[in-house]
C-alpha cells in the first residue's frame, strides 16, 4: 500500500490525528483507576514548600486527569498552611486518603496511580 498522500495533500492532517490518539491513550493509561472513584479532593497551599509537587502536578496533569474521566469531580481545595494530601472517595463513602507532602511532582503522579489502582 502507498502511503504517501496524492499530489496537492499534505500529510499533516493524518500526523495531527495520531499524535491526539498517542496523547489521548497515554493519559488513559496513567489514569486508568480514576473511574472507579466517585470523588478525587486535593488539599495543599498556596505558598508553602511542601505543597509545591502538588501545585506542579495539578497544573501538568488535570486536564489529562479530567480527559481519562469526565465525569469524576476532582476538587482542588486550597487553604492557608495546609499540608499537601489527596483524599479518593469511592462508592458507600470509603474514603483513602494520602499525604503528598514535601513530594516532587513525579512523586506525587506515583502516590495517586497507587491510591487509584
Amino acid at each position: 500500500r502507498d502511503t504517501r498522500c496524492p499530489p496537492g495533500r499534505d500529510n499533516a492532517p493524518r500526523v495531527q490525528r495520531t499524535q491526539r490518539r498517542i496523547r489521548g491513550n497515554m493519559s488513559k493509561a496513567a489514569f486508568a483507576g480514576l473511574k472507579a472513584v466517585q470523588e478525587i479532593r486535593f488539599h495543599l497551599c498556596q505558598t508553602s514548600k511542601g505543597s509545591e509537587g502538588v501545585r506542579n502536578f495539578l497544573l501538568k496533569s488535570y486536564k489529562k486527569m479530567k480527559a481519562a474521566s469526565p465525569a469524576t469531580p476532582i476538587l482542588i481545595r486550597e487553604a492557608s498552611g495546609v499540608q499537601g494530601g489527596m483524599v479518593a472517595r469511592y462508592d458507600f463513602g470509603v474514603e483513602k486518603k494520602t499525604s503528598l507532602e514535601g513530594l516532587d511532582e513525579k512523586a506525587v503522579e506515583k502516590e495517586i496511580a497507587a491510591v487509584l489502582k
